[in-house]
Parts: C-alpha cells; sequence; structure tokens
C-alpha cells in the first residue's frame, strides 16, 4: 500500500526521475506471497544444508545446490519479480554462512558471488516470456551447458578474484577451483532436476493409494546411498543404479528428480569424509574423490534424463496408437458418405437397446426409412445428385433425433433405420410423421416423383422384448410396414399391425 500511495503522489511533472523510481519500485514484487515466502525457505534450508555437509571452508564447494535451486525458479518466473528473489536470496546467503560462523565480510562476498552467478546464467537462459526451457532440446541443451553450467560460475568465480586482488587477500588456486567446480556442479545437477519436478505429479505421487509407495521408493535410496557410501573399501555404488531405475519407472521424472537429491545427501557428506565407494586411500588424492562423484553426479542425471526421454517418447507412442485405434473404430462404425451410423454399428445398437429393454421391461420402436423412387432420381440426375441427396436425407433425419439414446443409421443403399428406445407406439408414429414432412417441405427437386418434390415412406414396428420375441422380428415387422407404405403410394407412414392391413 506505502508503494502504490508513493506512486499516487508522484506526478510526471514533478520529477521525471522520481517518477521513473517510483514505478520501478511498484513492480519489485513477487509473482505471489506464498510462492516468494516457500522459495525463500528452500533457499535457506539448501544453503544451510549445502553448509553443513561440508568440512572446511576449502572445500566448501564440492557441490553448492543452492544456486541451481534458484537459477530454476527464475527461468520460469517473468524478470520483473527477479529483483525480490535475489534480495531474499542475498539474505539467505548471509544468515546461513552466519550460521556456520564465517566472518561477515566473508559472507556478504559469497552472497555476492552467488548473486552475480544466478543473474548471469538467469539472463542469459531465460525467454522474455518466462517459459520453462526444454533442455530435452539439443539447442537448448547445448545453450544450458554453456551459458548456466560454464559461463555462469566463471564470471562468479572472476568476482570473487576480482574483489579479493582490489582488497588485497590473497587467494589460491585451490579455491578458485573448488568454487567453480562446485557451483558448476550445483547447477547442472540441481536446475535440471528442479525443472523435472512437476507440481501435479507431485501431487499425484503423493496422493492416497500412492503415497505409501513413493515413501517406501524415496526412503529406500536415502538409506541405501547411505550405507552404500558408508561402507568403506567396498565399492558398491553400482547399486544405486537399479535402486534409482526403480525409482524412474515408478516415480516418474518428478519422483526421480528427488530421489536424486535425496542420493546427493549422504553421498557427499561421506566422501567428504572420507568414506565410502569413491574414498581413496591416499590423503593427497581427496580431489580426486571429489571429481569422482562429481561424476557419478552426472552420470545418475544423464540417466535420470535419457530414461525419463524413452519413456515419455513410449507414451506419446502409445497415445498416438490408441488414438488411431479409437479413431479406426469410429471410422468402421460410421458410414464414410452421410456420416451416419452403418449397418455394423446399427446391428450392434440394436442388440445392446434389445437386452436392455427385456431387462427393464421397455418397449423398443424401430422405424425403417426408404427415399421414394431413389433410382429414377440416380439415374436422371447421375450419382453424384444422388449421393448429395442421400446426405441432405440423412441431415435431417440426425436433427430430427429426439434424444442421445436415440440411433439413426444408414441401413444400405437409400434405406435408413431409426432406433428409438423406450419409445411406445404412439411417440413412434408422431416422430415418423415429422420426419417425412420434414423431409417434403425441404422440397429437393425430383423430376420423376408425382409431386415434383423428394419424398420418403417409412415402416413403423414397436415390440416389447420377451421371450417368446425374438430381435429379428423388430427388424422384419418395421420392413413389412416399410413395403406396405410403399405399396399404397409412397410419401406415408405405416404401422405395423398383428392383424395386418
Amino acid at each position: 500500500m506505502q508503494s502504490t500511495s508513493l506512486v499516487t503522489n508522484l506526478q510526471p511533472g514533478d520529477s521525471a526521475a522520481g517518477w521513473r523510481l517510483a514505478r520501478a519500485f511498484t513492480h519489485l514484487r513477487p509473482d505471489s506471497i506464498s510462492h516468494f515466502g516457500c522459495v525463500t525457505l528452500l533457499y535457506l534450508v539448501v544453503s544451510l544444508g549445502g553448509n553443513a555437509l561440508t568440512r572446511t571452508p576449502a572445500v566448501a564447494d564440492i557441490i553448492w545446490p543452492a544456486n541451481g535451486l534458484l537459477l530454476a525458479f527464475l527461468l520460469c518466473l517473468p524478470r520483473r519479480c527477479w529483483p525480490v528473489y535475489l534480495a531474499a536470496s542475498i539474505l539467505a546467503n548471509v544468515v546461513a554462512h552466519s550460521f556456520f560462523r564465517f566472518p561477515i565480510s566473508q559472507s556478504l562476498l559469497f552472497s555476492a558471488g552467488n548473486t552475480v552467478e544466478v543473474l548471469v546464467a538467469a539472463w542469459l537462459l531465460s525467454n522474455r516470456n518466462a517459459t520453462q526451457p526444454d533442455l530435452a532440446k539439443i539447442r537448448t541443451l547445448v545453450k544450458f551447458v554453456l551459458l548456466g553450467v560454464l559461463l555462469a560460475p566463471l564470471c562468479s568465480s572472476a568476482f570473487i578474484e576480482l574483489v579479493l586482488f582490489i582488497e588485497k587477500t590473497p587467494s589460491t588456486m585451490l579455491s578458485v577451483t573448488t568454487w567453480f567446480i562446485g557451483d558448476v556442479m550445483g547447477i547442472a545437477v540441481m536446475t535440471p532436476l528442479v525443472l523435472a519436478i512437476d507440481e501435479a505429479e507431485v501431487m499425484a505421487l503423493f496422493r492416497p493409494g500412492k503415497r505409501t509407495e513413493t515413501f517406501a521408493i524415496l526412503t529406500g535410496l536415502g538409506l541405501l546411498s547411505t550405507l552404500v557410501f558408508a561402507l568403506d573399501g567396498l565399492p558398491v555404488d553400482f547399486l544405486l543404479i537399479p535402486a534409482l531405475l526403480l525409482a524412474i519407472f515408478r516415480l516418474g521424472s518428478s519422483g526421480s528428480a528427488i530421489g536424486i537429491i535425496i542420493i546427493a545427501g549422504p553421498a557427499v557428506y561421506m566422501t567428504e569424509r572420507n568414506h565410502g565407494a569413491f574414498a581413496l586411500v591416499r590423503a593427497d588424492m581427496f580431489i580426486h574423490s571429489i571429481f569422482i562423484l562429481q561424476c557419478f553426479m552426472c552420470a545418475a542425471l544423464i540417466l535420470l534424463y535419457s530414461v525419463n526421454s524413452a519413456l515419455k517418447e513410449r507414451d506419446k507412442l502409445q497415445e498416438a496408437v490408441t488414438a488411431a485405434f479409437y479413431e479406426a473404430d469410429a471410422n468402421a462404425g460410421r458410414d464414410h458418405m452421410t456420416g451416419l451410423a452403418n449397418r455394423r454399428s446399427f446391428d450392434k445398437r440394436l442388440s445392446r437397446e434389445w437386452q436392455y429393454a427385456f431387462r427393464e421391461r421397455l418397449s423398443i420402436s424401430l422405424l425403417m426409412i426408404d427415399v421414394d423412387r431413389f433410382k429414377l432420381y440416380n439415374d436422371h440426375y447421375g450419382h453424384i445428385a444422388g449421393d448429395e441427396c442421400l446426405r441432405k436425407v440423412a441431415s435431417i433425419l440426425t436433427e430430427a433425433a429426439l434424444r442421445s439414446t436415440d440411433l439413426v443409421a444408414r441401413y444400405g443403399g437409400e434405406e435408413f433405420a431409426i432406433i428409438l428406445p423406450g419409445a411406445g407406439h404412439h411417440t413412434a408414429s408422431v416422430f415418423a410423421e415429422r420426419i417425412r414432412q420434414s423431409v417434403a417441405e425441404t422440397r429437393l427437386p425430383h423430376a420423376f416423383d408425382p409431386q415434383g418434390i423428394v419424398t420418403i415412406s417409412a415402416g413403423v414396428a414397436t415390440v416389447h422384448p420377451s421371450n417368446d420375441v425374438e430381435m429379428t422380428t423388430l427388424v422384419e415387422r418395421a420392413d413389412r410396414a416399410l413395403y406396405e407404405a410403399k405399396k399404397r403410394g409412397r410419401d406415408r407412414i405405416e404401422l405395423w399391425s398383428a392383424s395386418g392391413w
């Protein structure tokens, strides 16, 4: 509210610089308070964890996950929201380093270096529409590696060295190297992992019925990683591969990304203390242990993306095959010319509705419809015009259908059929008459019809299914009624009667 009043009180004429400053101040806000709070808290926790995993400041940067975490969030946010997140990250950095008794000057220097690194990477990698980069694309992945993984930590290391040079503080190549490599690993590992985590997938992993399996697999990964890297002299790190594959197949990209983060905790902690599969005997080769661990984390990340990419391609192929199957099945049940259900669909629906009517003791009605003198129409106007005539009649029949349960089908040639489940004798006859009138009112020209227009004849039959009446009886009765309508002059409706005509 204070920033809004500031903009209200300052007018463009008072001070152009002050007006621009006030407008800029009002845009320094997060996308949402809850999201901002969660990201800030998570960044603080990860910063504390990154420091807690280390033994000494000399190796504090074996892997620094906080920058990779923040970069992933910034890449999904508009640039106007970045300043508040970066300011919060600086404060969290200072708090995290101060908690581990780093001098305040060193805490501020590390915070500034981390901010430079994240800002450079985010600026070079982000899109103006704040869309998440797709690292599955080769071009985007190469850009991420060159600009985010390599260039941004290099700029951060150069910044630290420049500040130390200005302050005339001595630094060693080892400290610069560990800072650079640690930040490289932090971005290379954490940013893709966080981007791989989808909120909807995470919610699905912890829904009832799935959460037990999710907790079991993630807990198992943590325990197995602790065991593997706690054993000295036994290179059993390969045991993590099948466990990680299980997480990928059962928990998807989001769950397996969380799993790799869980694996990384014991791996870094134990390796720094010269324990586990990557601990080398000679103390002077400790830096090699770190390098092997970093290679292992990269290999796990590559495994995650490779298998997930293959699974996604499989799912896409399966969806395409399923869609093609349903489309083919739908086309197989449709008449190509009129778009109505064909004879196959008619037989299947009639059988299903007959069984339902039998079970519920309902009636079922059937209309058999024929276009009058269609052969003469076809011979005179040609087959193309004849097809168009059938399509127009089909359209009239479709628009006249009363309910979603009714089915209009092309029975064959110029014959159509309409199934009316649950309709009684009177309802079916009224419906048939309305269709006959609709076709006549369309007034399609027919030179060989006495009325000069296209007309239809229809036979109507209604049956209550029972053990004594077969389904074919309904079709036979409707067909006999249609024959009678044509016999009596066409352009009329006839109802089947047990007493005959």
